[in-house]
């Protein structure tokens, strides 16, 4: 199933929705965690200063390993079972799909994700950097996984149509065959990009 991304849809206003949206997912999990440590805190606060700084050390090291385990659930596991969306991507229209628009398979999106470590690099500002440089708007973790994120179109109905192929086979906006990754799609060196 291929077919072409409508005009525009894979855009610099892209990126800022996927900012937007990995803001919302991480807090969509962190909040409900910090929450959590703070009322495990209060509860069952030790006495004593070296029990409390032991205890409050646990709590964070608990905290941050839930975090992690929370973000990669939302991140790589949600979006395989969902369409291709987090539940921010699905607020925002947006939606990842293989570069032949087909549903990418639950290790490329554990890549994806695995290549945040490279792309969340200063504080983000590298996988910005990179998404800025290539023609599709794709971060490190698209590139490698061959993957891309493009906007959902407004003509869905609900939010659960937007999120799943209608009968005909439908996705929305698609990526074609003919956005397959070429040399001249990341641009480093500020040149003009010269296509066939």
């Amino acid at each position: 199933m291929t077919g072409s991304p409508p005009e525009g849809r894979i855009g610099p206003g892209v990126i800022g929705r996927r900012l937007v949206q990995f803001f919302l997912d991480e807090m969509l999990v962190f909040v409900p965690m910090l929450l959590l440590a703070v009322l495990v805190v209060v509860l069952f606060r030790p006495s004593g200063l070296v029990a409390l700084v032991t205890f409050l050390k646990v709590v964070l090291i608990t905290m941050m390993a839930l975090d992690f385990l929370g973000l990669w659930f939302v991140t790589t596991w949600w979006p395989y079972r969902h369409g291709g969306q987090t539940p921010a991507m699905r607020w925002l229209r947006l939606r990842v799909v293989m570069l032949d628009g087909s549903h990418p398979p639950f290790r490329l999106f554990f890549v994806r994700q695995l290549l945040m470590l490279v792309d969340g690099f200063a504080w983000g500002i590298a996988g910005v950097v990179v998404m800025l440089c290539t023609r599709r708007r794709q971060r490190f973790g698209d590139v490698v996984a061959r993957t891309v994120v493009v906007r959902v179109p407004k003509r869905a109905k609900s939010a659960d149509e937007a999120a799943f192929p209608g009968p005909d086979g439908y996705l929305g906006a698609v990526a074609g065959p003919e956005l397959a990754l070429g040399r001249a799609d990341v641009r480093l060196d500020g040149g003009q990009r010269h296509h066939e």
